[in-house]
């Protein structure tokens, strides 16, 4: 073939503010830049043109202010890590910062710390998963030692003058953590939630009401402000998510733009916060804690998950027997037991030793199981797209779009069913009785 005929190595992207940015035959983006030595390079760009566009400008911003660009073939993966962590990881939330030094310095360092990034490749990554779900972590928590993974890759790439490709980005679907593997979160039973809710007291009632309603996660809740809630017009109501407590009492907006929104108030719901209002203690301002201590600080989420525990323990049946009978103890013949005041007897066993029990987020859970389909639980939930609410509630909605269907095949049944009736009335002469003479 001749050169002419040949398929270019690459094609500029078009555009003014796309120079410096190649398109490949495999339809990859590559950024192309002379190093400080004068050398031409070439950057594989992880993502779309958004991206290509962030690591051009990385690079050639470095360049204009005098910083040496040009790959560093001796980068070992736990230097760019620790320079990762410190650079870019230090401006998240704490918690946030948490996970990603445990997904480091706990799985990544010990594997791949004093390896080269350049040496580090779709092997490895896919090992790794193996590894991690072998020492029996759970699939989600796979998936994010592998995003700590790849943004260190990113980082190399954009701050530190690697050319390594990540290996992250290069695994199939079927070595990649396997999310839909994950248990489904125990909800709670109807009769369940109801005994919990007559076990608790003010103020942690309305909050696990609140919850149950709107499915709103613990710390967005107790970021509620009263500004948050429109309550004059009680058929009109309305509860606006914008906001977050941390677990040090701070509050801060929330991460993402799925998760604020406007979301309808039950009219039942906005007289329950209008009574909550009118007997609480704390300021009740417009930019007051909705629940507040007598001081007006936000309510701890430690204080949350104690008050809820509590309310399980005193939860009764119909029958005065526990709501959750784990929590007690029982004889060898599987009996509960019981004091010589009448009263069970609490087993004393941590709450991670016993068998998966409703936390405060299955209160969120709960709430989405009454949703239709998985497009009204990511609006109520505020998920990013829907294929998070299958992944996580895939069970539920695959047995409600069975109970529809099975709902429609019987509707048209019983339809064939009449007119297949009338027909052979009608073809076999048969006069009905109040027609006869």
């Amino acid at each position: 073939m001749s050169s002419a005929n040949a398929t270019p190595r690459r094609v500029r992207v078009p555009g003014d503010q796309n120079r410096n940015i190649y398109r490949r035959p495999d339809g990859k983006l590559e950024i192309g830049y002379r190093d400080s030595l004068g050398k031409q390079r070439w950057n594989v760009v992880e993502g779309g043109i958004t991206a290509a566009r962030a690591d051009r400008d990385a690079i050639l911003g470095s360049k204009a202010s005098g910083k040496r660009v040009r790959p560093n073939p001796r980068l070992r993966f736990g230097d760019v890590a620790e320079r990762w962590l410190a650079e870019q990881v230090c401006d998240l939330r704490p918690s946030t910062q948490a996970c990603y030094r445990t997904a480091v310095r706990v799985h990544l360092e010990p594997r791949w710390g004093r390896r080269r990034m350049d040496a580090i490749g779709v092997s490895d990554a896919a090992q790794l998963v193996r590894e991690l779900r072998a020492a029996g972590l759970a699939e989600s928590t796979i998936q994010g030692v592998l995003v700590a993974a790849g943004r260190a890759f990113k980082f190399a790439r954009r701050h530190m003058g690697s050319s390594a490709e990540s290996p992250i980005a290069l695994l199939e679907n079927g070595e990649r953590p396997r999310l839909a593997d994950t248990p489904e979160r125990r909800i709670y039973e109807p009769d369940e939630l109801a005994q919990t809710l007559a076990a608790a007291w003010e103020p942690w009632t309305t909050l696990f009401r609140l919850a149950n309603v709107e499915a709103g996660r613990e710390s967005e809740l107790l970021g509620l402000w009263w500004e948050n809630l429109t309550l004059s017009d009680l058929d009109a109501a309305t509860i606006s998510f914008t906001h977050q407590v941390d677990r040090r009492g701070v509050r801060v907006e929330l991460k993402t733009e799925e998760s604020k929104a406007v979301l309808p108030l039950p009219r039942s719901a906005a007289v329950m916060m209008l009574e909550h209002r009118a007997r609480t203690a704390a300021p009740t301002g417009p930019r007051s804690f909705v629940f507040a201590t007598r001081t007006g600080r936000p309510l701890g989420q430690r204080n949350v998950l104690r008050a809820l525990y509590t309310a399980q323990e005193r939860a009764r049946r119909r029958d005065g027997t526990p709501t959750f009978p784990e929590l007690f103890e029982h004889d060898e013949r599987g009996h509960l037991v019981v004091d010589e005041r009448g009263e069970y007897v609490p087993n004393g066993i941590a709450r991670r030793d016993l068998p998966p029990l409703p936390d405060f987020h299955a209160l969120r859970h709960t709430a989405a199981m009454d949703c239709d389909d998985a497009e009204e639980a990511r609006d109520l939930l505020r998920h990013k797209n829907s294929n998070v609410t299958r992944t996580v509630y895939r069970a539920h909605f695959s047995d409600r779009r069975r109970e529809l269907l099975r709902a429609r095949m019987e509707a048209r049944h019983a339809s064939t069913m009449v007119t297949d009736a009338t027909t052979d009335r009608q073809g076999s002469g048969v006069v009905p009785l109040d027609r006869a003479s």
